[in-house]
């Protein structure tokens, strides 16, 4: 009994050592992290940009000068007609000729007939209409020479009273000139039907598509294949309002256009509309551009649209990485840094134009970080824009 109380003291003792030397060992980890911390404070390199204080911010500036600058802009848009036209004919009958042009693709000449219906029944409604329009003729001309008799007959016994309405058949004669003029009207319209049998159009055109063939009986007013006027194509690109203000463009500015495929040269075309409202997806305003002579664009194709804005004075060109924000920049002026907001006429990928400003002792092309606005800061290189007088430091 005696050995187990003894060998239970002993484990106890065992124990209570071995908690003491963990507690030791913590204390040593913590100690020596401090230690090294303060090391790496004391030696450790402070990365580029920054003074060994924490209140100096070390930054390169840039020391632009004012020149002129005309914005670029390229924006894509699609080739289209203003509208198609449908091959409908105003006549019925059936086909008796058809054009070997009317195939999709096809150009055809303005007033180049493209399929004929045929016209007997329309010759002979138009001989019927110009005999009734001879026979209104006859009996209006017969009608007066009877007035005209009655006229005299009357002046003959009351010289002194004019004609009655009624003695001077003025009644019949009104009728007929009335009957006369629906009669002309009628061989009219019944020409106008029989020119109508040959379907042309006023315009140059290319053929979308077709479905007429001889011996086809086409109805009136069924459309039967389409086509679009080639003067009528136009490119439509969308455009950022912003953009658009920006570059100051207008109906009747000149852009450079070019197609998807590089097929051809670049071609000069006038802008001929702004669009009148937003797109309510894109949020973009149309350009529209007609298309100059000569052009080989078809309806579907892509374009380029190279746009360049009206020349602007007094502008500054920075570095792109002078842009603190999309509209503001960082200046050094008395040791300190200061947020300015800058109006920007233009960007591409390595530069930023923007309208001139005081820029004090140089533009910020640094990365900055914005808890240091209220800390002085140190220029370590100011560099000049080519042209501009005085040495880089």
């Amino acid at each position: 009994m005696k050995r187990v109380v003894e060998a239970f003291h002993v484990a106890k003792g065992s124990e209570k050592a071995i908690g003491l030397v963990q507690v030791a060992l913590v204390i040593a980890v913590v100690v020596g992290t401090i230690a090294i911390t303060k090391i790496i404070r004391l030696t450790g390199d402070n990365g580029p940009g920054y003074s060994s204080t924490q209140a100096g911010l070390v930054v390169d500036v840039f020391l632009p000068k004012a020149a002129s600058h005309t914005p670029t802009l390229e924006i894509t848009g699609e080739v289209s007609a203003r509208a198609g036209v449908a091959l409908t004919p105003q006549v019925g009958g059936r086909v008796v000729s058809v054009s070997p042009k009317l195939e999709p693709g096809a150009l055809v000449e303005a007033g180049e007939v493209l399929f004929t219906i045929e016209p007997r029944d329309y010759e002979l409604a138009l001989e019927q209409a110009e005999a009734e329009v001879a026979a209104a003729e006859s009996d209006l001309l017969q009608t007066r020479a009877n007035a005209d008799n009655f006229i005299r007959d009357w002046k003959r016994v009351f010289p002194d009273k004019p004609a009655p309405a009624l003695v001077a058949k003025e009644p019949q004669v009104q009728a007929l000139e009335a009957r006369l003029k629906a009669a002309k009207a009628v061989a009219e319209r019944a020409k106008l039907d029989l020119a109508r049998t040959r379907f042309s159009v006023d315009y140059p055109a290319r053929i979308v598509a077709s479905s007429v063939e001889r011996g086809q009986l086409a109805a009136a007013g069924v459309s039967y294949g389409s086509l679009y006027a080639t003067d009528s194509l136009r490119i439509t690109a969308g455009i950022a309002p912003k953009d658009l203000a920006r570059l100051q463009l207008d109906v009747g500015d000149q852009v450079r256009i070019s197609d998807e495929f590089g097929a051809s040269d670049d071609a000069v075309a006038p802008i001929t509309q702004l669009g009148g409202v937003l797109d309510s997806r894109t949020r973009l305003q149309d350009v529209i551009i007609a298309l100059p002579e000569g052009h080989t664009l078809v309806p579907g194709t892509f374009a380029t649209v190279k746009l360049s804005g009206h020349a602007q004075d007094n502008i500054y060109k920075l570095p792109i990485s002078a842009l603190a924000t999309a509209t503001s920049v960082w200046r050094v002026k008395n040791t300190k840094l200061e947020d300015i907001a800058v109006d920007v006429v233009d960007i591409d990928n390595d530069h930023v134009y923007v309208r001139a400003f005081d820029v004090a002792d140089g533009v910020v092309i640094s990365e900055v970080p914005t808890s240091f606005v209220a800390r002085s800061v140190t220029i370590r290189k100011a560099i000049r824009a080519e042209g501009a007088s005085g040495e880089a430091s």
